[in-house]
């Protein structure tokens, strides 16, 4: 049973991941058919259907045994050109710096402000001061706040309109910062929505949420402290998101590089070959799976926190060897992993049932080997795991305007 359970939590797991960039390739994986083939299929069966004639059979056997030759050439080339992509992709990945500031367009400093967030000492003022060097932060706090669900009154009924940030920060209040401005830092490291994986953004961005939601939901109710719980959910995927960014940015140059390098050596077919390459998600994958986890380390130590300690539980993650939550208790590894460890787990079967990806039977071996309990379950399905709960009041006084 041990192993049988391994392997499905391995296989549910490569699911997972494909789910992550589009939903049609994770259906294709798990052996159905996706929306439009049945869209396909069924207007097939609608029209009158004639037999082949044996030469049509002959004709229709001979194009699919070229098209598989030409299949296996295309593959050859592009896995030379992702062997070639993915050296590049590994020395820029090496540079820690480089990735958190050009890729992920993060200043360290948001590492004093994550700190600021959660003492006792926090405020307005503080945090004015060091978020006005950031400013897609800055910008992000006022544009939250015209929302029109946030738009508020007066105690006169006139409307509050908010143009500066400590105006911004007045008006959220701290207890809502909190909860706001990790998940505004996290967000900003998402890819942009691409032709190429239109899922991907929004798909990332679920996951990322709803596992800060659920290590907050379940540090409270192990005695953590919830803060931790929570941006230790929203820095998980950090790491991702930056591949996700690098593969993207880089392909087309690498591609260009290529092709050229055909034509120079007068080789037409091969040029025409790798003309035709897009972005995959088999590679992009296998990028993750290489050096997400690690890079998420590194991305996160690069803030240097001394107050928000989540570093040491992203370090442990990264000596996870086994899909196992037995094997992460073996390990003694830090209670900050073991609790990401089971809230992924949990947001994983979450997206794959509701994607009609997980059987029931599977579910429960699933959720067992993430040592997800019905405990777990009863408190996290009472969890709002999809969208942030910001609380402003209806009326309050105008935020004081900064005249020093």
């Amino acid at each position: 049973m041990k192993l049988s359970v391994s392997q499905l939590a391995s296989t549910m797991n490569n699911r997972f991941e494909h789910l992550l960039v589009s939903k049609d390739e994770a259906v294709l994986l798990s052996g159905q058919k996706t929306e439009k083939q049945r869209i396909y299929e069924d207007s097939e069966q609608a029209e009158a259907r004639r037999e082949l004639l044996f030469v049509e059979e002959v004709a229709i056997k001979n194009r699919e045994e070229l098209n598989e030759k030409q299949n296996l050439f295309l593959q050859q080339v592009e896995a030379e050109f992702h062997v070639s992509l993915i050296n590049d992709l590994a020395e820029k990945i090496r540079d820690t710096n480089f990735v958190l500031k050009k890729i992920l367009g993060y200043d360290p400093i948001i590492g004093k402000v994550l700190d600021i967030l959660y003492t006792e000492s926090c405020s307005i003022s503080r945090l004015e001061a060091i978020i006005l060097q950031i400013d897609w932060l800055e910008q992000g706090l006022i544009k939250f706040t015209k929302q029109p669900q946030y738009r508020r009154v007066d105690t006169r009924g006139k409307a509050i309109v908010i143009e500066t940030l400590r105006q911004a920060l007045s008006f959220i209040g701290i207890e809502s910062l909190r909860s706001l401005i990790p998940a505004l830092i996290s967000k900003k490291a998402l890819p942009p929505r691409s032709e190429m994986f239109p899922e991907l953004n929004a798909h990332l961005w679920e996951y990322t949420l709803g596992t800060g939601k659920a290590c907050q939901a379940l540090a409270e109710k192990e005695g953590m402290k919830w803060y931790l719980g929570y941006n230790i959910g929203l820095f998980s995927n950090i790491g991702r998101c930056a591949i996700a960014k690098m593969y993207l940015r880089s392909f087309d140059a690498k591609l260009r590089e290529k092709v050229i390098e055909a034509r120079k050596k007068n080789n037409p077919v091969q040029a025409k070959a790798l003309a035709a390459l897009l972005p995959s998600h088999k590679y992009l994958i296998t990028l993750w799976n290489k050096f997400g986890n690690h890079l998420t380390n590194d991305l996160v130590a690069q803030f240097k926190c001394r107050w928000l300690m989540i570093g040491i539980g992203l370090d442990d993650y990264t000596r996870i060897k086994e899909i196992s939550y037995q094997y992460v208790k073996t390990k003694n590894l830090h209670p900050l992993t073991a609790l990401l460890f089971r809230c992924q787990g949990y947001m994983q079967f979450k997206m794959m049932k509701s994607n009609g990806l997980m059987s029931k039977q599977a579910s429960m071996l699933y959720l067992r080997n993430f040592g997800i309990v019905s405990d777990d379950v009863v408190m996290l399905m009472k969890t709002n795991l999809s969208s942030l709960e910001i609380n402003i009041p209806e009326h309050q006084p105008p935020p004081k305007v900064n005249t020093d």
